[in-house]
């Protein structure tokens, strides 16, 4: 099930329960919605962190563009001296060239991995304070729970945890007889169609091969 999906699925099971949990206390159930991608584009100090991302991440793809360069640059000295290099020379050329080749990819992978986590750390402190601020509207307005329209995995970003009822469902599993492990039934042959002769039963024993046969040739190493 896609993760969308659980998420709504879970947001309107939310929908249902809680209502019944809350009146059960005595408490007014209201809710609230918000979308994390606005607040995230405008909270304080978005600029700054994207301009200091921007910055780093410019100076990673410099030495990308270098070692790019450098390998483009061994690979066109190849090609203009390929035609008077012994077979020997050739091969030692290209090897060069495929070291360099898998150091590039290499490194290109490392420090796109890099960016990626040094863009989040620069976002954790903002997206840390959005948290408390989630929090501190939700107590102020009296809010049982506050969804989120730009969530792609659980809508859920303030609750309160008093309308928890997760160890009671607990204690009533565990009070249930544990399920039984079903075999998987065997899968059912199609009805023969009327008139249809019956397949031939294939001979005991190892089926030989057909005649005239002959094994896959094995190419010769190189």
């Amino acid at each position: 099930m896609p993760v969308r999906v659980r998420a709504l699925l879970g947001a309107i099971l939310s929908l249902l329960i809680l209502p019944a949990v809350a009146a059960a206390q005595g408490a007014a159930v209201k809710f609230a919605y918000v979308d994390t991608r606005e607040l995230l584009d405008k909270a304080p100090g978005r600029t700054d962190a994207d301009a200091q991302w921007k910055k780093e991440a410019q100076t990673m793809q410099d030495q990308v563009t270098r070692m790019q360069d450098s390998l483009q640059g061994m690979i066109s000295a190849y090609q203009k001296a390929e035609a008077g290099l012994s077979p020997a020379a050739r091969e030692t050329r290209q090897k060069s060239i495929g070291d360099k080749e898998q150091e590039f990819q290499t490194r290109t992978q490392a420090l796109d991995l890099q960016a990626q986590q040094r863009q989040a750390q620069l976002l954790q402190p903002i997206i840390d304070q959005i948290k408390v601020a989630l929090e501190d509207v939700r107590k102020e307005d009296g809010l049982t729970m506050i969804f989120d329209v730009g969530s792609q995995g659980n809508p859920i970003v303030a609750v309160d945890k008093n309308l928890n009822i997760t160890d009671k469902v607990l204690v009533r599993l565990r009070a249930m007889p544990v399920p039984q492990i079903q075999a998987p039934k065997p899968a059912a042959a199609p009805p023969a169609a009327p008139g249809a002769a019956k397949p031939p039963v294939p001979p005991a024993g190892p089926v030989s091969a057909p005649a005239g046969a002959a094994k896959p040739k094995i190419p010769p190493a190189r």
